[in-house]
């Protein structure tokens, strides 16, 4: 049979396997794996299993992704998000949806902590859905904008997605984490913008409120505690870019950092140390075990010649910049119904990565637009992680279905930014040059 019938075959049955709920991880090995049996000796293709899964997990940059899910989870316990929340209300709670708008901005600040929607959408189900909801909310707006705001932790750094996508394709994260701050506040700023617009034109989901004080004196009092979220963005942002540190250096300061604010509000304890310990070493763990069975299944489709060969055919049609992107984004949109994030870039990146610089694109811009189409995929059904973290959150208080139903609308929006940043590369790439040059 020829190598590249036994890829294509090797991958018809990942997919079936997929469908059946076998775990993405699990999935990649056996069909790696066997795969590898089938093209070579069964001596050689054990061979590759320890040698893939040393390379693959060995990176020394993959320090990053452990510490910075640990600072996440240290942030939660110092309260940034609630103190974010806080601040928000006292500047924006009397415009229309100020609550919304509050929970937009908030999800932002607490961004440059946390590094993943999935923390944010925790955080923020607890501090911001209960009080929109008595507060005469729409629970199909509150639970959307949740949901929906929760997705810029994975664009503002220090991003997860990010940190993963620069290891996969050997791009720069430095370089990743200053792109993604001017998309990051964009999108915030369009999705305030929109909340706002609807519920001006539609009183009757948010009702408006008079009851928050947002008096100069009240704005200038949230700057206090508003500090330790500016510290950490600073510090491991500043790290970086001086040069003082690398990526995984700055992690392992952005942790001292949250746990020094940990202290200093009271909340250090030994409980709350081994409950972070426990959480992250879980979420690095899932990180890794999928790093380890994408490279089996990687090697398996390269050993093949799919990559390779799809990635010819590709670049054979000679598609217009936008019909390429055209197709990349319907591909995540169907990928992100049934796929977590992670999973989505290591299937995708050994091939759509040649591909983009075939046509001389930036993969830093790309990065930041395929870190948006994952984040689409957190809140699509029926598999939408975003949904489901608050519905855990939430428990009874809230239907499954509302949740869904209130995000929808988003993705239309999010869609419109990500079309944005294609039409406007530069919103992406302003940043990083600019820094680049002032080195």
């Amino acid at each position: 049979m020829d190598p590249i019938d036994v890829g294509l075959i090797g991958s018809a049955i990942f997919v079936l396997i997929t469908f059946l709920r076998v775990p993405i991880a699990y999935g990649m090995f056996i069909v790696g794996l066997g795969g590898l049996m089938f093209v070579y000796p069964p001596d050689s293709a054990f061979q590759f299993l320890p040698t893939g899964l040393f390379s693959s997990i060995s990176n020394f940059t993959l320090a990053a992704l452990p510490l910075f899910i640990l600072m996440g989870h240290l942030a939660f316990y110092a309260d940034i998000g609630k103190d974010a929340y806080d601040a928000a209300k006292a500047w924006v709670g009397r415009v229309p949806g100020g609550l919304g708008v509050g929970t937009v901005y908030s999800s932002a600040v607490f961004g440059a902590c946390s590094g993943s929607s999935l923390s944010e959408v925790a955080v923020f189900s607890k501090i911001a859905v209960p009080e929109m909801v008595k507060a005469g909310y729409n629970r199909r707006l509150a639970t959307g904008v949740v949901a929906s705001a929760g997705c810029l932790g994975v664009l503002i750094p220090p991003s997860i997605l990010l940190i993963f996508y620069g290891i996969l394709t050997e791009t720069s994260i430095g370089q990743l984490f200053i792109a993604g701050i001017v998309p990051g506040i964009v999108y915030a700023i369009i999705m305030a913008t929109a909340v706002m617009s609807v519920c001006f034109l539609f009183p009757s989901i948010a009702p408006r409120s008079n009851a928050f004080d947002t008096s100069w004196l009240a704005k200038l009092r949230t700057f206090k505690n508003l500090w330790a979220a500016l510290l950490l963005f600073v510090i491991v942002l500043g790290a970086i870019y001086t040069g003082w540190a690398t990526p995984d250096e700055a992690a392992a300061v952005g942790v001292v950092g949250s746990l020094f604010i940990v202290y200093l509000r009271g909340k250090l304890s030994l409980s709350m140390l081994k409950e972070t310990a426990i959480e992250s070493a879980k979420a690095s763990a899932m990180i890794f075990l999928l790093l380890g069975g994408g490279s089996i299944f990687a090697t398996f489709l390269s050993s093949t010649g799919v990559v390779g060969a799809t990635t010819s055919f590709v670049i054979d049609l000679d598609l217009p910049f936008w019909g390429l992107m055209i197709g990349i984004v319907l591909l995540y949109l169907v990928l992100g119904c049934f796929l977590d994030a992670l999973s989505m870039m290591i299937l995708t990146m050994p091939l759509l990565a040649p591909i983009i610089e075939a046509h001389d694109m930036s993969l830093v811009w790309f990065g930041v637009v395929v870190t948006m189409m994952m984040a689409i995929g957190a809140i699509t059904p029926p598999l939408g992680l975003n949904c489901f973290v608050m519905k855990g959150a939430l428990g009874d208080t809230v239907d499954l279905k509302d949740i869904f139903m209130g995000s929808i609308p988003f993705v239309a929006l999010m869609l419109a930014t990500v079309g944005l940043f294609v039409a406007v590369p530069d919103i992406v790439l302003w940043l990083p040059e600019l820094m680049k040059s002032l080195r």
